[in-house]
């Protein structure tokens, strides 16, 4: 058969609108949408028809009734009345689509007004439809025999997607939009989902007594009780809250999550350039942010607990990168207290510990919460300098991911070679800071 036959043949037995039809056929010619594909069928078989009929064949009425009552063709309709025929109108929809074609500016506009009250430059459509719907389909082409055509999830999400370009000016992004409408056509059903917006920079901790993230208090679990004084909490702030505070309140998100190159303890504090993070902020309504402006905020807000900088705009590939960036060299001043003064032998023990491989266990103090396993990093240099009797600075440039607590101490054991081990001096470290967190593109 050819198109115009199958064509013909399928309007005998389905009612089907011209997007329906058109869509069958949608991988043969180029520039036509489907609908004007539909359109030019169902006229070619009015043509036929009319043909057939003028050469007193009945198999052409035949095709002017299919696609005049199936088809919804006016040019049809009009054709057998001047033949004298009576066609009988009926409310009749397509058997696919249930007429949701018809009403795509309708849909798109609905969809626009529901995402009306968030700032976006990109969106994508993405459209759900029930499995018979498609099964229908389906079974249409194998019995037909039709090879040439498309999904109807494609045909809506472009021509929705079209409609809602058209009235908003806003482009499509197929690989991360911001705004994400899920459309049930046939339905009418509209859902969405607004992708986080990320701002990357360093931040410096300069006092100590401060979590990186919310620490919820270990009796209560965050509901409040007398331990916590009510608060829910261990610690009144963290870094992540005294960051995500502005931030949410420019943006209109509604939750934050801060993402960081590693962590410091809560007694250490976190100078030099600072630690790379990016936060992350759910559902913004607003995703223009004034970045000086918020850096501003969000340091005279912290009563100089915290600093940020470098503030940018980043993404969740650059995430990625950040958790990779865990195992960044770290660079530590430690003040050390010795159970007895050093001599020049000792300190050049302690300092030829440099390109060293170190082995640690998980220490204990933090047992509870990571996995028991051994950890190989890398101790790439350390100085000593006399700060007074028996107390020495160090700076000591490793791996990240090295804990320098129990590099000093030795935890036991767990952790060797150490400090402790190789001078053979007890040793205990009473301050700790991260100077140093080298990542590139931070």
């Amino acid at each position: 058969m050819d198109i115009i036959e199958i064509a013909s043949s399928i309007l005998k037995e389905n009612a089907l609108c011209d997007n329906c039809l058109g869509r069958q056929f949608a991988m043969l010619g180029h520039g036509l949408t489907n609908k004007k594909r539909g359109r030019t069928l169902k006229l070619a078989c009015v043509l036929k028809g009319s043909m057939l009929e003028k050469e007193g064949k009945d198999q052409g009425t035949e095709i002017l009734f299919s696609v005049a009552i199936n088809g919804y063709s006016k040019v049809a309709i009009s054709t057998l009345e001047t033949l004298g025929f009576i066609i009988e109108k009926k409310d009749a929809y397509c058997c696919i689509c249930r007429d949701a074609f018809n009403d795509l500016e309708g849909i798109a506009r609905q969809a626009v007004d529901r995402i009306a009250e968030y700032e976006y430059d990109t969106f994508l459509v993405g459209i759900k439809v029930e499995v018979d719907i498609e099964d229908k389909e389906d079974e249409l082409r194998s019995r037909f025999g039709i090879r040439w055509g498309e999904s109807i999830r494609n045909e809506f999400s472009r021509e929705i997607g079209k409609k809602v370009m058209e009235i908003t000016s806003k482009k499509v992004n197929f690989k991360r939009p911001d705004i994400l409408i899920e459309i049930n056509p046939l339905q009418k059903k509209i859902n969405f989902e607004v992708n986080s917006i990320f701002i990357k920079g360093r931040y410096r901790k300069l006092v100590r007594g401060i979590p990186q993230s919310e620490w919820f208090c270990r009796e209560c679990k965050g509901m409040g009780c007398q331990r916590c004084k009510g608060t829910g909490k261990m610690y009144p702030d963290s870094i992540e809250e005294l960051i995500a505070a502005p931030l949410l309140q420019v943006s209109k998100g509604e939750r934050t999550k801060l993402h960081a190159a590693g962590r410091e303890d809560v007694d250490v504090r976190m100078l030099g350039l600072g630690r790379p993070f990016i936060v992350e902020v759910k559902k913004p309504r607003v995703r223009t942010i004034e970045l000086e402006g918020l850096k501003q905020t969000i340091n005279q807000g912290s009563d100089g607990k915290i600093e940020v900088d470098n503030l940018k705009v980043s993404s969740k590939e650059e995430v990625r990168k950040l958790k990779l960036g865990e195992k960044a060299d770290k660079i530590y001043r430690a003040i050390v207290k010795f159970a007895k003064e050093l001599n020049a032998e000792d300190v050049n023990r302690i300092e030829g510990l440099a390109n060293t491989p170190i082995n640690q266990v998980t220490p204990l103090r933090v047992s509870h919460r990571r996995a028991i396993k051994t950890r190989k990093k890398y101790l790439y240099g350390i100085k000593l300098k006399k700060f007074k009797q028996n107390i020495y600075e160090m700076l000591i440039r490793c791996e990240g991911g090295l804990y320098i607590k129990e590099l000093i101490s030795g935890d036991n054991g767990l952790t060797r070679p150490s400090i402790r081990e190789i001078s053979g001096i007890s040793t205990k470290c009473i301050e700790l800071d991260v100077i140093g967190v080298e990542l590139e593109g931070f």
